[in-house]
Order: C-alpha cells, then sequence, then structure tokens
C-alpha cells in the first residue's frame, strides 16, 4: 500500500502542477488540534471582520471529515491569481487587482474539478469533494 500511497501522490502533485497550481500537499484527514485554538481566538478578536461566514461551522472547518464521510487524505492546493493589468483610466473608482479578470471561485474550481476527474480517471474514485477558501 505504501508504494501505491507515494505512486498517487506524486500523480496528483504533478497533475496539479501540470494544471497551474504552484503548490500541492497532500495531508491525514484528521482534527486540527493545533489550530482549533488559533481559529476560536481569531474569531474572538474578531479578526474575520466582516467576513461573518467565517464563524459558521466551526466544527466542520476543523475536521475535514465531517465535510466528506470516510475522508482519509486532504490535498491542498495554492494558485497564484496575479492580474498584470493596470488600471488606465484614473478617473475610474479603484479596484482591486483580483477583480479584474474571472471570479476567481469559478477558476480555481473549475482547475480542482480538472484534478478531482484527474484523480478518479487514474487513481479510482475517491468520492471528494472541491472547496475554493475553505
Amino acid at each position: 500500500m505504501f508504494n501505491n500511497t507515494a505512486k498517487y501522490s506524486q500523480m496528483i502533485k504533478a497533475e496539479a502542477l501540470r494544471l497551474g497550481f504552484m503548490a500541492c500537499g497532500i495531508s491525514k484527514a484528521d482534527f486540527l488540534e493545533q489550530e482549533a485554538p488559533r481559529l476560536e481566538n481569531w474569531l474572538n478578536n474578531n479578526h474575520h471582520g466582516e467576513m461573518a461566514y467565517m464563524a459558521n461551522h466551526f466544527d466542520k472547518r476543523l475536521d475535514p471529515r465531517l465535510l466528506v464521510e470516510g475522508s482519509k487524505s486532504v490535498v491542498s492546493l495554492t494558485l497564484n491569481y496575479f492580474t498584470p493589468q493596470l488600471q488606465t483610466d484614473s478617473s475610474a473608482p479603484k479596484i482591486s487587482k483580483y477583480a479584474y479578470g474571472a471570479d476567481y471561485h469559478t477558476v480555481i474550481k473549475e482547475k480542482l474539478q480538472e484534478l478531482m476527474y484527474f484523480i478518479n480517471e487514474n487513481i479510482g474514485e475517491v468520492g471528494g469533494r472541491c472547496f475554493v477558501d475553505s
């Protein structure tokens, strides 16, 4: 099993890079014991600002097994969403660069779904879910 695990990890990471992700990590799906007090303090100190949704589903944010029953692994990815385009009209309202292009949630979700398809086709049905910003 270890050989398959290492082989599958390499396959997933290689495909993630091919899809344009900058980094790919794979970890055990488990309760995030060390992160629990940090998240609780962060929320209690209102560091989430106006993002009230961050206080929702506290338990699910700390245990991926509650999001996908039977989860064994979590694949975490990074993607640079830098937009080189500059705002040229100095009289126009200022807009954050991340808002110039297509909604990054959509862009990343499509790439995640491609990766999930690759996993299901090349490794086997895994019954996973794709999340952006979770």
